[in-house]
């Protein structure tokens, strides 16, 4: 099992190694815990004292003596609704100090797929309805099973938002395209292929440019700036009416 997703929500690793220990010995005394984690027995209290103020542990006494027990899994989902409801609160507030500064033209690098994955998710975020998102797709990288299981997801969260989607592939891909993708995936995403040569991996959204480089380490560089967004809407337009549907 891996381990990683219990640090994302906050969850230290010795924390991880007592809840696991627990789902497994159910209802048991300190000394089953100590001997199954192996954590020295002056922090194993902490550790777990730290876990019942999360809630993901209780504590009964029977015959004077402690049992501590795992509490069921999804109780995990608590402490996420509990973070998203404390993180929604703030969202108004940031987001008035950011309509307070003027926009400037700004450049962002970003790098490996999980950083990558979260910038393509997050510009679509607030999209409206009918907002054209265009792209240059990508070639042989969509073999990549990673990559091949995000995008898979990330097309079904743009049609969820009913964007205007227009995708440009080159011809030599369309095969590749048929073999991974399904009709039902792309229904609501218009697809021409061109024998024209293009920047593969760029995307067109609002006044963002997107450029992502899949090959050896993932890097993706985003532009804001509404003049070269214009100046891309335009060109990707234009190889549009020329290419084949």
């Amino acid at each position: 099992m891996d381990i990683s997703i219990f640090e994302d929500i906050g969850l230290t690793k010795r924390e991880i190694i007592v809840y696991l220990a627990l789902l497994e010995l159910g209802s048991t005394t300190i000394g089953s815990v100590l001997e199954k984690t192996q954590i020295p027995s002056s922090k194993i209290y902490e550790v777990l004292n730290r876990l019942r103020d999360k809630g993901l542990v209780s504590c009964i006494k029977i015959e004077n003596k402690k049992h501590f027990q795992a509490s069921d899994p999804k109780s995990i989902l608590s402490i996420l609704d509990e973070k998203k409801a404390r993180i929604s609160e703030i969202i108004p507030n940031l987001a008035e100090k950011q309509k307070s500064v003027k926009k400037k033209q700004s450049v962002e690098m970003y790098e490996g797929y999980k950083a990558i994955f979260n910038l393509l998710r997050n510009i679509i975020q607030d999209a409206k309805q009918k907002e054209l998102y265009l792209a240059f797709t990508h070639g042989e990288e969509h073999k990549d099973a990673t990559i091949n299981i995000f995008y898979k997801s990330f097309i079904k969260r743009r049609r969820e938002k009913k964007l205007d989607m227009k995708l440009l592939a080159n011809i030599f891909i369309k095969p590749l395209f048929k073999e991974i993708y399904t009709k039902e995936e792309f229904k609501d995403t218009k697809i021409r292929f061109t024998e024209f040569s293009f920047p593969h991996g760029l995307t067109i959204f609002r006044d963002n440019l997107i450029y992502i480089s899949w090959k050896e380490n993932p890097t993706a560089v985003k532009i804001q700036s509404k003049q070269m967004a214009e100046e891309f809407r335009r060109f990707f337009l234009g190889l549009w009416d020329m290419a084949k549907k």
